[in-house]
């Protein structure tokens, strides 16, 4: 039995999503499923600044509150795929670094810089989880464990969502963390202003509310939200107000409106210039570097931690059952190529000393493709991956045919349901249930959603699928998983089940 060494388990995680394609319809117009009201504005405003800590980049915790927080007891949990409601869409969709370039119909208006509301929140005493699945060894048959949902570049969704309520980061503090090196302006964008979207023209904040909604849901944490707002509307200005591999959702819940009219108009720049903020579902443990999954090496899209991985993200060690002569099936007709009869050979995975991830896959030494290609081509979650291989007896052949995929999700054990500092609902548990708490709320209403692809919740909306634009989409995943294009040029569309 030959086994790829697995990752090192120095993983520290969070979970997010670059644009990626599906084929989804689009079937809203843009200007009529938004609508915001002065209240429901201000009370928003007011709950962010109740949660904000303040301006200053250096700002600490307080004594006092450091002794709160030491006696107060978490219990800390790992979320468990069912904890997840039908609020997330989770659709992530991503186009490679290659596939476009910024342009030069930059900034019509004078950007200026935006006031900055950095924490310095703390990330630490995370408990210790036994992360790794266990693995049934059956003759003949491939495992792979997978970390993560998407391609892991840029910013994790889930990741942005754990450290918003964990952590108690602001917007700010998870835009920095993810893209390195990127500032903020405010683009001053009008009322009127129109961005394009999978080639349906309207307003920046009816579509950029839509956009958000089929991708992370109304239920995150209300700076994660806003989080995803600033990455999509930098997005879609970095491919000069175009959006194409993006895709709406229609009639989002006043949350997310809200949460999208607090950032509206701010985008990361680099160099005096729009930045490619890629996203994806789920990361690991770690973000990727760029040029470790496509092919351009952005200084702003490389490797950081996404810390609280390992224990909340339930695609986090999933488990991919193939039989060897359905593996070779889906192997020969990816490649066009002839596979030998040593299954150990099959699958070579090269890996990323820094990451982790799958950065070449050696392909029964006949070729040598990328690893997210071939995490595409296998419709598996993520790139960072392990193989495991239990050889058939000495002299059986490897029969021909086809056989069902099974893929095994880690099992976490039930948690209530918490409710997030801003009073913003988690759905994360059962809603029947929710957390006692000393501490008095708001009344909290649940947003469902229909779709939830790639990134907090069951995948079962995306599935990701090889075409000419990557994407990937789970269903009931958390937060979006993303799709990622193998090559220069091309993106080919994943979804997971």
């Amino acid at each position: 039995m030959k086994t790829e060494t697995p990752f090192r388990k120095a993983v520290a995680a969070v979970a997010g999503a670059v644009i990626a394609f599906t084929g989804s319809s689009y079937t809203a117009s843009a200007a009529d499923t938004t609508t915001t009201t002065a209240a429901t504005t201000a009370s928003t405003a007011e709950g962010t600044a109740a949660s904000a800590s303040g301006t200053d980049t250096t700002a600490v915790e307080t004594t006092s509150e450091a002794e709160e927080q030491e006696e107060q007891q978490i219990e800390w949990y790992k979320a468990t795929l069912d904890d997840y409601d039908d609020s997330l869409s989770l659709i992530s969709y991503e186009a490679s670094p290659e596939s476009g370039s910024s342009g030069t119909k930059k900034k019509s208006k004078k950007a200026t810089p935006v006031e900055l509301n950095v924490t310095g929140g703390y990330v630490g005493d995370i408990p210790f989880f036994e992360s790794e699945p266990e693995i049934e060894s059956t003759p003949g048959k491939f495992a792979i464990v997978t970390y993560g949902w998407g391609h892991g570049v840029g910013m994790s969704q889930n990741g942005a969502n754990f450290y918003a309520t964990y952590s108690d980061w602001t917007y700010q503090d998870i835009l920095f963390h993810y893209y390195p090196d990127t500032y903020l302006m405010d683009t001053c964008v009008d009322e009127d202003d129109e961005i394009t979207v999978n080639g349906v023209k309207g307003d920046v904040l009816s579509m950029v509310s839509q956009i958000v909604f089929n991708e992370v849901g109304g239920s995150m944490s209300y700076e994660a939200i806003k989080a995803q707002a600033v990455a999509v509307y930098t997005y879609c200005m970095y491919h000069n107000g175009d959006g194409a591999d993006l895709r709406c959702k229609p009639h989002p819940p006043q949350v997310v409106v809200d949460a999208v009219s607090d950032v509206l108009g701010q985008a990361l720049f680099y160099n005096d210039d729009y930045a490619l903020t890629m996203f994806s579902a789920s990361s690991g443990g770690i973000t990727a570097n760029c040029y470790e999954v496509f092919w351009a090496d952005l200084p702003y899209l490389r490797s950081v931690s996404s810390d609280y991985d390992a224990c909340y993200d339930p695609h986090y060690g999933t488990v991919t059952y193939v039989d060897d002569f359905q593996l070779r099936n889906m192997i020969e007709k990816a490649y066009n190529i002839k596979l030998s009869d040593e299954p150990a050979m099959w699958i070579q995975p090269e890996y990323s000393d820094e990451t982790g991830y799958v950065t070449y896959v050696n392909i029964d030494d006949q070729l040598t493709v990328k690893g997210y290609e071939f995490k595409l081509a296998l419709n598996l979650k993520s790139s960072k991956f392990n193989v495991f291989y239990t050889p058939r007896p000495e002299g059986e052949a490897i029969p021909h045919g086809s056989s069902e995929i099974e893929v095994v999700d880690a099992d976490y054990q039930y948690t209530p349901g918490v409710v997030y500092p801003n009073n913003h609902p988690t759905n994360i548990g059962d809603p029947k249930e929710p957390e006692e708490t000393t501490e008095e709320t708001t009344d909290t209403t649940e947003e469902t959603t229909e779709d939830m692809s790639e990134g907090m919740s069951e995948p079962t909306s995306e599935t990701p699928t090889a075409a000419e634009i990557s994407t990937e989409t789970a269903s009931e995943a958390p937060v979006g998983v993303t799709t990622d294009i193998p090559q220069n040029t091309d993106t080919v569309s994943s979804t997971l089940q």
